[in-house]
């Protein structure tokens, strides 16, 4: 091969390479003329340079009109996603550091500060048809999985979902940390199932939603290998009446039935709604022989304009074998809210929940609420504690995704209230506790 026939397959080389490179079509066929009339290429190589960018141009073309276009939305989070929705994935998070300050009556809660959610969460779209979501918390000492599901959109308005995911049974269970309120959730949270790993089917229409689903334990749950987990049947329905932009009425009732695992054992605690300290004056103990746990919730809320009211209540029924008697307990709280800057609390009727504040002032949004709940742990042979707390509360709702949150609690416990035994019974104290938030 003569050396001319070298040097003009070099420079093919190379200006085929950089035709799929930065520069522009019409520069590249002005270089080829040049190279043509001073004879670095024959006219071959010249027909053979010219035919492989005309076909290129028009394989580009080609594969351009075909590729779905792609839109990146970092409004509050980062969401990439095709233009038709049939494909999409979004990156998200929240961070919630809290600090609790107690003024004990008779035991030591323990001041301090917490983590209270470290959490990262991927959410997204696959075929039009199926939606996923991966949520995983890093607070605590492990990394916690939170959601993790995958939901079929393709019998519409009907969803079935397959994964971790809170059973569907009360509303302030249901909605989420992020938007809630007050800080900690009511003391009747105590017997809502929370989230297990299951099959739901729901839907939801004018209004309303239903939904429910059959569940196994959590994914976090301690089982043996060998011994039978237990399960759940879960189902709540929603209807909002009223459900304009700052208006809204919802009504909703729950039900679920628990078979506990092999060892036919349950136990029912919570905190004084502080989740700093691990004192749990509300705390049964483990109830041995358990048949079966069913429980009952009904549900109410009202928003006119910056005002809101809420409250549930929730029975639960033991049912014990061998001989014994059944147990009852129950539990319920209501809380009214204000949102002294003129904004609204956020009702989602296709969800049956409630969702973000978005402040209409650039100094931000604030709330003002209190609250009332009870809860009893006590019957028969069990004397889990009776108590009932009164709650304060005051958010700044920097913006849509920030927020300082302050909280003062009275609580009012019984003489059985005493953690299964490890403190004192009849404790009374007060709390303050404060937690700065950020999500995206």
């Amino acid at each position: 091969m003569s050396a001319s026939k070298h040097w003009g397959m070099m420079i093919s080389t190379v200006v085929l390479f950089a035709a799929t490179a930065t520069a522009g079509e019409a520069e590249f066929y002005r270089l080829l003329e040049m190279l043509l009339q001073n004879g670095t290429l024959t006219q071959q190589q010249y027909d053979s340079l010219r035919g492989a960018l005309d076909d290129d141009g028009v394989a580009s073309e080609a594969l351009e009109a075909e590729a779905p276009r792609v839109a990146v939305d970092t409004a509050g989070g980062l969401e990439v996603s095709t233009d038709d929705g049939a494909f999409s994935f979004g990156l998200g998070g929240r961070l919630m550091i809290d600090s609790a300050f107690y003024r004990e009556d008779t035991n030591d809660l323990g001041d301090g500060t917490e983590l209270r959610r470290t959490r990262l969460e991927a959410e997204g779209m696959l075929f039009s048809d199926y939606a996923y979501e991966l949520g995983v918390d890093f607070a605590g000492s492990d990394a916690d999985v939170k959601d993790a599901f995958i939901e079929y959109l393709g019998l519409w308005p009907a969803t079935i979902r397959v994964g971790q995911f809170k059973e569907p049974f009360s509303l302030e269970e249901l909605t989420s940390s992020k938007y809630m309120t007050f800080m900690e959730r009511a003391l009747p949270n105590a017997l809502a199932p929370g989230r297990h790993i299951g099959i739901g089917l729901g839907s939801r229409g004018s209004g309303w939603t239903a939904a429910g689903g059959v569940f196994g334990e959590s994914f976090d749950d301690d089982v043996s290998d060998e011994g039978d987990e237990g399960w759940g049947i879960t189902g709540r329905v929603t209807y909002a009446p009223w459900r304009e932009d700052r208006r809204a009425l919802h009504f909703g009732a729950a039900l679920s039935h628990r078979v506990p695992d092999e060892t036919k054992e349950i136990e029912l605690d919570t905190r004084p709604e502080s989740h700093i300290t691990d004192v749990r004056y509300l705390n049964t103990g483990r109830i041995t022989d358990v048949s079966h746990l069913d429980l009952a919730g009904l549900e109410a809320a009202w928003v006119e304009g910056p005002f809101s009211l809420q409250g549930e209540y929730v029975a639960a029924a033991v049912d014990r074998g061998a001989g014994q008697s059944n147990l009852a307990f129950d539990g319920w709280y209501l809380y009214g809210s204000w949102l002294l800057t003129g904004e609204s609390r956020n009702y989602k009727p296709k969800a049956g929940k409630f969702g973000r504040i978005r402040p209409i002032a650039p100094g931000g949004a604030w709330e003002l609420a209190l609250r009332y709940s009870s809860l009893d742990l006590n019957d028969d042979d069990v004397a889990g504690g009776r108590a009932g707390q009164m709650t304060v509360g005051l958010n700044w709702y920097l913006n849509a995704h920030t927020r300082l949150m302050a909280n003062y609690i009275r609580v009012d416990n019984d003489a059985n209230a005493d953690d299964d035994g490890d403190v004192a019974g009849d404790d009374d104290p007060r709390i303050i506790q404060l937690r700065a938030q950020i999500d995206f």
